[in-house]
């Protein structure tokens, strides 16, 4: 039986025995951000990246169906047209399941287990990112444990998910194929360390796999000052486990006021692995991209963020359809606003 069989029959199930419970309000809300940007690369002027552009348009569904079953939904509008379909655009629809504070399950789309911070925040809060990060579709189909601790410093986390790279497969080989993988989390809160770290193992091809070793670590040096330093390290059969494709992100963000945020980031990339297991960043990649940025929030409730920010990559993509490239730079200012219906 397939996993969306599998998944299908979980809902059902759980649906079943849910709205025989009482019911509680819906929170629908909305978000939206416009950016104007200007790409050069080697300083020629990229048309088709520069410019002013729409962004992303969510609606976002969250709801109760009894003290125990809870739902969300979050859809792009924007990401509805001829390329794809309803679920394409759609990032997450899941209903989870919480019998007690400890244990909590999750079936349906839901974002996939790799951690690192560079890979957490929403798309809509995205401004400059890793080639690897441009690459890894982060929401799939599939179906999720969590064990919290008494004192809820610690999540531990398990799923099996429908594999990021299935389409990437099918797209290339002409075929349907049946892939996936499996992820084990944990996220800990102790002192000013947080923790975001993941095992991963995810097929790249039919029975073929590619381990991550995923190392998120957010440092809160005091209330406005924090750190973010993530470590990634790809590997597969036949080549080098540590250090032959990576990559290490690190990024500053300082609060000097409630309404403003001011922050710098670095990225390392590289693979010299030799073998092309790692779909996301190609082999023969080395990359650096820098920059800094700003947010701004003009009303008190954050529902309003002007943004700005600066980037500037070198160095070499093996893929030439990659993102990244080198002697890219680009200027990126915008607005994001939310808002609630219900």
């Amino acid at each position: 039986m397939k996993i969306k069989s599998i998944i299908a029959l979980v809902f059902l199930w759980i649906s079943t025995i849910a709205m025989a419970q009482e019911t509680k309000p819906v929170s629908l809300q909305f978000e939206a951000r416009a950016d104007y940007q200007r790409t050069d690369i080697d300083g020629k002027h990229i048309k088709n990246e520069s410019g002013f552009k729409g962004y992303i348009v969510n609606i976002i569904l969250k709801g109760d169906i009894s003290p125990k079953f809870s739902y969300a939904f979050r859809n792009r509008l924007n990401g509805i047209n001829k390329d794809y379909n309803f679920f394409n655009s759609t990032d997450w629809l899941y209903l989870k399941y919480k019998p007690n504070k400890n244990v909590a399950i999750i079936a349906g789309k839901y974002i996939v287990l790799v951690a690192g911070y560079e890979l957490l925040p929403a798309p809509i809060d995205c401004y400059f990112l890793s080639e690897f990060c441009y690459n890894f579709p982060c929401y799939q189909w599939g179906v999720v444990g969590e064990l919290s601790t008494n004192s809820g410093n610690d999540v531990f986390s398990a799923q099996i998910c429908q594999s990021p790279y299935q389409k990437v497969y099918e797209n290339k080989a002409g075929k349907a194929a049946e892939m996936y993988a499996y992820n084990v989390l944990w996220n800990g809160r102790h002192g000013i360390w947080e923790t975001f770290w993941s095992v991963n193992m995810s097929e790249y091809a039919p029975h073929k796999f590619i381990n991550y070793i995923s190392l998120g670590n957010k440092f809160h040096f005091t209330n406005n000052l924090q750190l973010e330093l993530d470590y990634w390290n790809r590997a597969a059969s036949g080549q080098g486990f540590i250090g032959k494709d990576c990559s290490v992100i690190g990024q500053l963000s300082y609060q000097p006021t409630e309404k403003l945020n001011v922050f710098a980031k670095a990225s390392y990339e590289v693979n010299h692995a030799g073998t092309e297991a790692d779909v996301a960043l190609h082999d023969g990649t080395e990359l650096t991209r820098v920059g800094a940025g700003v947010e701004y929030y003009p009303l008190k409730d954050k529902n309003v963020r002007i943004h700005g920010y600066y980037s500037y990559a070198f160095g070499k993509n093996a893929n030439p359809e990659g993102v990244v490239q080198d002697k890219m730079s680009q200027f990126n200012v915008g607005v994001t606003w939310r808002g609630k219906v219900l």
